[in-house]
């Protein structure tokens, strides 16, 4: 696969938040769509996303360029997660927009490079996995 996302976690206590479970159910629908032709080619954008603890936090906010590794191609982007959204009833919603920033972080820094990077491909792909609104009739 193409596009990657993982957490970084500094507490084991971390393990079972809401962001954690959030992460965990992306990067499963994300698994679900390994056939697709996206999922299929380079570079490789692997999206991390650094959860605060009381001991340990991101010395940044939002998000930034890790590194590039030229030989395997790819671009490690890291999120700081700020300390409310480990438990919010948004962390999906998080989860979702960090991988839009990110794949839009990774055009720019794709294209000053001269590497193809199809983002809208990418972004339609994360686009799948957005979880539908569902309303009752009454």
């Amino acid at each position: 696969m193409t596009l990657h996302i993982g957490a970084m976690m500094p507490d084991r206590s971390l393990e079972e938040s809401v962001l954690i479970k959030a992460i965990t159910k992306v990067a499963t629908d994300l698994a679900r769509l390994r056939d697709q032709p996206a999922q299929k080619k380079t570079p490789i954008l692997d999206i991390v996303f650094l959860l605060p603890s009381q001991r340990e936090k991101a010395d940044f906010t939002g998000l930034r360029l890790h590194s590039f590794n030229t030989a395997g191609r790819i671009l490690r982007i890291e999120s700081a997660v700020p300390d409310k959204m480990v438990t919010s009833i948004h962390a999906e919603r998080f989860v979702i927009a960090i991988m839009q920033d990110a794949i839009d972080a990774a055009a720019v820094f794709f294209s000053e490079q001269q590497i193809l990077f199809d983002a809208l491909e990418h972004l339609a792909l994360v686009e799948s996995v957005i979880p539908k609104e569902r309303f009752a009739i009454n």
